[in-house]
């Protein structure tokens, strides 16, 4: 492959120029054997995608230390520290690593998780049971449950004496 011929084609593709256009005009303006056509296309877009990702590493890297940069500058106390703005950039420094967790699960993260599945089991037990409304957390109708289970037991317990 004639990596000038790449070239233009990525130059090509990053201007808006796509599908049987992009072909036809390796074809026509490139001389392009209509056989290697869609090898000269895959491999502008692998270079595409590489200087892409180096480009995002780059900036991500520049983020990362103009942070770092303004967390020492919050943090020193000898010029009147900022504690909260120094959180405040801490927490986006965690993002950015990937860090950071929520402390809630999206709905498209615990839809098919075993963990969500078993929750609803157990919400369908519970709030027919009508405890408490049924706008209260699933925790409190468990705890709800919890309680009234243990005041059974112990009437059932004084009942049964021996």
């Amino acid at each position: 492959m004639n990596d000038s011929a790449i070239e233009r084609v990525l130059l090509w593709m990053v201007s808006g120029l796509v599908g049987a256009d992009l072909e036809t005009a390796c074809i026509a303006k490139l001389n392009v054997d209509p056989s290697e056509v869609k090898a000269v296309i895959a491999e502008a877009r692998k270079r595409l995608t590489l200087a892409s990702e180096y480009n995002r590493d780059e900036l991500l890297g520049t983020a990362m230390t103009r942070l770092n940069d303004l967390y020492s500058r919050c943090i020193r106390v000898g010029e009147g520290g900022n504690l909260a703005k120094a959180l405040d950039v801490q927490r986006e420094i965690n993002r950015l690593t990937g860090l950071y967790r929520p402390t809630r699960l999206s709905d498209a993260d615990s839809a098919g998780s075993e963990a969500s599945e078993e929750l609803a089991a157990i919400g369908e037990h519970l709030l027919p049971l009508g405890l408490t409304s049924e706008a209260y957390p699933l925790r409190e109708h468990a705890r709800l449950a919890v309680q009234r289970i243990e005041e059974l037991t112990a009437t059932a317990g004084e009942g049964a004496a021996p």
